[in-house]
């Protein structure tokens, strides 16, 4: 019955892709945040979550506001769905012309170092443009992905990801692929504010303790390589500015838990800093701080 329910999903969304392509991007656009109204008042997926997670993000916001910023976040969530059903639609200058990589000297001078980028971020804005715009300003980069539950939709998802000739790197296997690409002076996508159950290590977000992947961390300490951290931020034109910042790292002390730590919090010290400044932007609806330190330290 699942795999049923999965294809029609999956149908679903081929026929949904095809009839938006045709539209022009602002009409897209508005339908996108047509669906993430609709999602929020209607189909309230997580909506309780959300305004719980803005509730201790944002203690110093009333209801309202914060009611506000959560529908931003559906719209958001509905232009992204719509944005990447258009990516195979787009050509390399089509997707330079929406997104501008600002401070891409960043991304240059860290690969002039030649020990390859972990372009680390999160789920905010657009991220998925942000790999299609990478790759199609010329960069080599591979991007690492969790598998979605729908085979199909999984497949085909990847699929539009390629269309720009990023690579698509398995979460479950990646790290001896992502070694192979930075060692090469690649680039590399990595996501890194979702839960990571008992397998994370603890910083702090907005002023609570959340599980967060140190795997970037880790593998620039062991490879070399340098982080740059990005966020995807939409303008009021509909385009999409993608900024990059340095993160700091003393390879020096080597790959040491508190090195480890610390380089993970300075990345989601950014996410922070970008989602206070442009609050609907982020993925709110994700369950971001559902390990908690005593449950890790309980089940040691």
């Amino acid at each position: 019955m699942k795999k049923i329910r999965h294809y029609i999903e999956y149908k679903l969304l081929l026929g949904i892709g095809f009839l938006v392509r045709g539209l022009p991007r602002s009409t897209m656009l508005w339908l996108g945040r047509i669906v993430g109204d609709f999602i929020y008042f209607c189909v309230p997926v997580r909506k309780a979550i959300t305004l719980d997670h803005l509730a201790h993000s944002f203690p110093d916001k009333s209801a309202s506001e914060r009611k506000k910023i959560a529908r931003g976040t559906y719209r958001n969530f509905g232009m992204n769905i719509f944005e990447h059903l258009c990516i195979p639609a787009l050509s390399k200058d089509d997707i330079r012309g929406i997104v501008t990589l600002a401070d891409e000297n960043v991304l240059a001078e860290a690969l002039e170092r030649k020990r390859g980028v972990i372009i680390a971020g999160g789920h905010f804005g657009n991220w998925e443009y942000t790999s299609s715009a990478v790759a199609a300003y010329g960069y080599r980069l591979g991007v690492v992905v969790a598998e979605l539950s729908n085979q199909y939709m999984d497949k085909k998802i990847n699929e539009h990801r390629e269309a720009t000739d990023a690579v698509m790197i398995p979460k479950g296997a990646s790290t001896r692929s992502v070694i192979k690409l930075l060692r090469e002076n690649g680039a590399v996508g990595m996501l890194m504010d979702q839960d990571e159950n008992e397998e994370g290590i603890f910083v702090d977000f907005f002023g609570r303790p959340c599980s967060t992947a140190k795997g970037p961390a880790v593998i620039a300490l062991k490879t070399g390589a340098s982080i740059v951290f990005f966020a995807a931020i939409r303008q009021p034109d509909g385009t999409i500015k993608v900024v990059f910042e340095p993160v700091e790292i003393d390879y020096e002390a080597g790959a040491t838990d508190e090195n480890i730590l610390d380089i993970t919090q300075r990345c989601t010290a950014r996410l922070e800093h970008y989602t206070r400044l442009y609050p609907d932007h982020w993925f709110w609806m994700h369950r971001r701080w559902k390990t908690r330190p005593e449950m890790v330290q309980g089940s040691a």
